[in-house]
């Protein structure tokens, strides 16, 4: 992980509510991979804890792309002081030839990065949006990506030949959407699959993370274990059979 800085070259808006800021950025900053992310400042203020996790969706040559509502806004030029790459690569196995990914209640772009190296390897990918995820624009989306919409989780209508399907599932959805979206798929997954292999179910998990190194502890995720794990250094995908999701939800015990 490297503090650095990105110059904005390009903005595009994509539809009503998604920007694509293409940065200019050094060298460090262009091997990030899917599932990683970087913490950037966009003004002069001091301090780690005012930043915002932004995520790549491609990297070409020294460009790296990433995603914004329009809620926010950018100039051409402006500077933009970035730390990372921070977070894991997404556990994509080299075997998996299906692969279903799931957005509940916000825009996919966590899977893009990952989803340009898994097309390019002929992986058979699906996607589904769900709730707030449909409105995701279809023509910003890879062509030779499979498409599901669904108004909520159980009007997901292909979900039992879908999951069945898949070498690797991996969903994602924001805080307080995610606890509950992770158990009732994996409830689907263990009916529909009776057995979950190793490396099979991943959830994605973002919950707060100020300072991107592990000290304030902010984003710890429960494990079956009994062990604690930090989002922005171990994740963000978790596999789902080995995390404690009840003792995750925001009232639990521990939590």
């Amino acid at each position: 992980m490297q503090q650095g800085q990105a110059i904005i070259e390009r903005i595009r808006r994509i539809s009503a509510g998604v920007q694509r800021l293409e940065l200019a950025v050094e060298k460090p900053h262009q091997a990030i991979s899917g599932g990683q992310f970087f913490l950037a400042r966009t003004d002069s203020a001091y301090g780690p804890y005012l930043r915002e996790a932004w995520l790549p969706i491609a990297v070409r040559e020294n460009v790296v792309i990433v995603e914004r509502p329009t809620r926010y806004a950018y100039l051409p030029n402006q500077v933009i002081d970035l730390l990372g790459p921070i977070g894991r690569p997404f556990p994509l196995r080299s075997s998996a030839r299906t692969l279903l990914l799931i957005a509940y209640e916000a825009t996919p772009a966590i899977f893009l990065l990952m989803l340009q190296s898994a097309l390019a390897r002929q992986c058979a990918a699906t996607l589904v949006l769900i709730g707030q995820a449909r409105r995701y624009p279809f023509e910003a989306l890879p062509p030779a990506l499979e498409v599901t919409l669904a108004e909520y989780h159980e009007r997901w209508a292909e979900r039992e030949q879908q999951i069945a399907w898949a070498d690797q599932i991996f969903a994602a959805a924001p805080p307080p959407y995610d606890i509950p979206a992770y158990l009732r798929l994996l409830e689907d997954v263990q009916r529909i699959r009776q057995a979950i292999g190793p490396e099979t179910l991943y959830g994605v998990f973002q919950p707060p993370m100020p300072c991107g190194i592990g000290a304030c502890q902010a984003c710890l995720v429960r494990l079956q274990s009994g062990d604690e794990m930090l989002a922005c250094i171990d994740g963000l995908a978790f596999d789902l059979t080995r995390v404690n999701l009840l003792q995750n939800l925001p009232n639990s015990p521990g939590a």
